[in-house]
């Protein structure tokens, strides 16, 4: 799962370097409010931790799909047409990672 927000002057997304999970440990992690760096304009915003979006990260599923073709390969020799089973493999990667987006984005931290 990717972080990102928006910069108000130039429009552009910026990415939040974090690992947080949910909204509650970044707000741990950075506080209430932090300040965040547009790399296109340069400009320094200060961001409420619920303006912070997640978005899918596609190099997870990809690892997915990786994980999915190769373990079908091996199965595939081994137990024949069973193992195609673990071409289900890139499709828990992807709604692992849409239940995290969606509890992230979904639960919001009152403003005080």
């Amino acid at each position: 799962m990717n972080l990102h927000t928006y910069c108000k002057s130039c429009k552009k997304d910026i990415k939040i370097k974090s690992n947080a999970s949910t909204r509650p440990d970044l707000q741990m992690e950075k506080g209430d409010e932090f300040n965040v760096n547009c790399q296109n304009c340069g400009k320094t915003e200060k961001k409420h931790v619920n303006d912070i979006k997640a978005e899918p990260n596609n190099l997870v599923i990809l690892i997915g799909v990786g994980i999915g073709i190769i373990a079908t390969f091996f199965l595939w020799i081994y137990f024949g047409a069973i193992g195609s089973i673990s071409l289900i493999i890139p499709f828990l990667f992807w709604q692992q990672q849409a239940s995290e987006i969606k509890s992230f984005n979904s639960y919001m931290i009152r403003r005080k």
